[in-house]
Formats: C-alpha cells, sequence, structure tokens
C-alpha cells in the first residue's frame, strides 16, 4: 500500500507517526494473510513441473490460466471481498492448542461446526474438490472412517462475483465456475501447508514478534513473506519427478478430503513441535512464555528454512496429485456420459507396459496414457525394505488389494442383480398379470354386489 502524505501543518506533522503506524497495521492484516506470492509461485511452479504432456494443457485449460500464474489469485479476492479471508485458515470449537496429546491425529475433523467451521480451510478444500468429484467414482475408494460432512454450499462465497474471470473485453468465459473453484482449490491447497494456518492461538502467529539480523516481524510475516523469498533453489524436475512417484501410491488410494485431513494433522504437529516448541523458556514455576521480542538464531532459521522448503515442496506434489484426480474424476464423468466404463485409477496401474515402451502407467487399452504414475522402482539390493510402507513391492501389494476388493465387490452386486433378475422380477410379472386376469373378475364381483 503506497501512500503519500502532504502535511505541511506543524500540529499534522506530530500526528503523521501515528498516522504511519495505522496504516502499516492495516497493511499488515490485509496483506499477511496466507503464503505470500513468493510463496505461492515457488508451490504451484513444483506442481507445474510434474504435470506433462497433456495434464498440463488440460489443467490450464480448465483454470484458464498456467498454475503458475494463478499465485497472486488469494491475494487478489481477499482484497477485493475481505470476508472470505475466514476461508484460508483453521477454525473449531473450542480451539485446540498445542499442549493438547496427539495434535497430529485429526479423526475429529469434519465440517459438523465442532471439527471445524463450515467457513474454515479443512472444509473449504472439502468443498471445492466435491465440485470436481465423480460420484461413481468416489464410491472405488475406502470410504473414511469419519465422515467429512463436506459443506452443501459455503454462505461466504455467495458475495462473490465469479464474473471477475471475464476477458478484459468483456466477453464472457465458457465453464466460469469450474475454473474459479479451480484456482480457489489451488490457493488453498497452498495454505493448507502453511503450518501456522492450522494454530489460532495467538492470532495464528501476528501476537508473537521475532528479529532476525536486526529486523523485525511478526512470526506470521517472518512464514508468510521472508522465508519463501530466502529458500535455497527446488530440486531439478527429474529429482521431484523421483520423489513424486514414490509417493503417489501412499496417497493415490485415498479419496483427496481424506487426505487433506492426514496432511492438516501433519501440519498441526509440525507447528508445534518445529515452530513453536524452540520459541519456548522454562521457567522455574512450570510456565513456559516466549520471549518478547523473540531472536531468531541463526540455527533455528536454517531450521525453520529447511521446514519450510519441505512443506512447499510437498505441497507442491500433493496439488499435482489433486490435479491428476480432477482430471481423473472429469475422465469418468466424460466416459459415463458416452455410456463407457473406465478401470479405477490404481487399478489401472497394475496393467503392466508392453516392452520397449514407455512406463507410464496405462489404462485399458494399450495406447492411451494414464493419469497416474506408475509404482516407483525399487533399486538394486533394497529387497530387505520390501515391506518398507512407499516401496514399489508394496504398492504392487496394496494394487493387488485394491484389485481383489473391486472383484468381490463386483461379485457381490452381480449375486444381488441376479437374484432380482431371478426372484424379484419374476414374481412381480407374476403379481401384476394375475392382478390384470383375476382382480378385474374380482371387480365386476364387487361392483354387482354394491349396486345389488
Amino acid at each position: 500500500m503506497d501512500v503519500v502524505l502532504a502535511l505541511t501543518m506543524p500540529t499534522r506533522q506530530r500526528h503523521l507517526p501515528r498516522c504511519l503506524a495505522g496504516l502499516f497495521f492495516l497493511k499488515q492484516c490485509f496483506d499477511v494473510s496466507a503464503w505470500g506470492v513468493s510463496g505461492h509461485e515457488r508451490l504451484n511452479r513444483i506442481a507445474q513441473s510434474l504435470l506433462h504432456g497433456k495434464h498440463t494443457d488440460q489443467i490450464r485449460t480448465m483454470m484458464h490460466s498456467d498454475v503458475i500464474d494463478v499465485a497472486g489469485w488469494e491475494k487478489e479476492m481477499t482484497k477485493k471481498y475481505p470476508e472470505t479471508e475466514l476461508l484460508h485458515w483453521h477454525s473449531q470449537v473450542p480451539e485446540w492448542t498445542c499442549g493438547e496429546k496427539g495434535v497430529e491425529k485429526t479423526e475429529h475433523l469434519r465440517c459438523d461446526g465442532k471439527g471445524a467451521e463450515e467457513s474454515s480451510l479443512f472444509c473449504a478444500l472439502a468443498f471445492f474438490f466435491e465440485h470436481f468429484a465423480d460420484d461413481m467414482l468416489l464410491k472405488e475408494y475406502p470410504a473414511p472412517k469419519t465422515p467429512i460432512d463436506t459443506p452443501k454450499e459455503i454462505r461466504l462465497l455467495k458475495q462473490v462475483n465469479m464474473e471477475d474471470l471475464s476477458d478484459p473485453a468483456g466477453s464472457k468465459r465458457k465453464n466460469i465456475k469450474p475454473a474459479f473453484y479451480l484456482r480457489w482449490l489451488t490457493g488453498l491447497i497452498g495454505d493448507l501447508h502453511q503450518p501456522l494456518h492450522w494454530l489460532k492461538d495467538k492470532d495464528y502467529g501476528r501476537e508473537v514478534t521475532v528479529v532476525y539480523k536486526n529486523a523485525q516481524y511478526s512470526l506470521l510475516e517472518f512464514w508468510e513473506d521472508f522465508l519463501p523469498k530466502n529458500l535455497p533453489d527446488p530440486p531439478s524436475v527429474s529429482q521431484l519427478d523421483l520423489e513424486y512417484k514414490a509417493q503417489y501410491h501412499d496417497w493415490g488410494h485415498r479419496l483427496p478430503p481424506e487426505l487433506f485431513r492426514e496432511w492438516a494433522g501433519e501440519m498441526s504437529s509440525k507447528v508445534c513441535a518445529e515452530v513453536y516448541a524452540p520459541m519456548y523458556v522454562n521457567h522455574a514455576d512450570g510456565s513456559r512464555t516466549i520471549d518478547k521480542p523473540f531472536n531468531v538464531t541463526e540455527e533455528l532459521f536454517l531450521k525453520w528454512q529447511a521446514l519450510a522448503n519441505r512443506v512447499i515442496q510437498e505441497g507442491g506434489e500433493r496439488l499435482a496429485l489433486v490435479y491428476l484426480d480432477i482430471i481423473e474424476h472429469r475422465r469418468h464423468k466424460a466416459a459415463q456420459n458416452e455410456g463407457r466404463g473406465l478401470l479405477p485409477p490404481l487399478l489401472a496401474a497394475a496393467v503392466p507396459a508392453s516392452k520397449g515402451v514407455d512406463k507410464t502407467v496405462f489404462s485399458g487399452s494399450a495406447s492411451a496414457k494414464h493419469a497416474v504414475p506408475a509404482p516407483a522402482e525399487e533399486k538394486a539390493g533394497a529387497s530387505k525394505y520390501h515391506n518398507q510402507k512407499g516401496s514399489a513391492s508394496s504398492q504392487l501389494h496394496l494394487l493387488h488389494g485394491l484389485q481383489r476388493a473391486r472383484r468381490r465387490r463386483a461379485w457381490k452386486n452381480f449375486a444381488i442383480n441376479s437374484l432380482i433378475g431371478a426372484v424379484v422380477v419374476p414374481l412381480l410379472v407374476v403379481g401384476l398379470t394375475t392382478h390384470s386376469r383375476v382382480g378385474f373378475k374380482f371387480g365386476r364381483v364387487f361392483a354387482t354386489k354394491n349396486n345389488a
């Protein structure tokens, strides 16, 4: 916020520091609302680098923009519609604190007004993803142990004008709503991976002042703006691909809203154990406080820098996962409209590629590339780790288990339909036929008696 004040009267000059302090406070309230643009841009760039070939074009078409270009979307929407600020933070009743046991456990997290408020980060994530979900494909995933209770609507969005996506010339674009929702989902997945967004204590870090190299920041500002601008270069695309493929099949067999819940637990654990824990000082009377201001040592800065780098990279990888999942749901919706059926993504991933062909996972046919990356191959000599979570053998074991479960479900459905066809339908036909023949005669007899 650039403000030029032309004050010449001495009395006004005396009030100048107070005015500037107020303006600075307002600037902080509006500018520090999530990962800064630098953080979102880095996260989005990682996600876009993991989308290959047609997937990049599909997301660009759906979002009416490249992934990198919507890094400032959140800031733009918050400026236009300040009430949407609530969507970027977790809120529940009662609010949790780091003193509680098992903060990483999020089984209670559901959109029932207690585990999470309707207009909070988790519920907004579930709501926007639900817009792209295909009902038939959702049935192929294991049901969450604890229901998500995705809200049917978010009342804050009623005030938002989706025509903001119109072209500058004024011409309207097609499919504005999906593009609008996908941009929101993109920004919120970034917020999901900012640990401070999950703990309302100390106003998400705004009330804590830190000093680093003689510069003063709020803890939130330090994490939102300073750290993302002072991170090392991201890994190469090939390295990101390897790490992403190794992780995908730990995630891909579960619904994204259930993953949002799990990732929220990870961030809650990190904000307590890795952000706030090093700041507290234990006193003889058993109390614990944070120095005012708190001086960030170089050692702690390097730890926070590594943590910010890690969660932003994970956020980019997971954003790519959600994009691919949305593409898969879109494929199934299109196939359903055409009367065709498709294998669920993880079952299709079990289909081996033919020799000499790129090992990108294939769907039912041997020619069409599938959206799901192949399981990461085990390195030579790593067989003793075959039971380790995330290894190729454990991934294939998971795939075969899901395939057996799907076959059992298919046979169960076949048995039910056969029973209906062999018993219920014939009985219904016999009953209707009997009624048409005998019931008419009984009707005439009763009518004759009544007339008599």
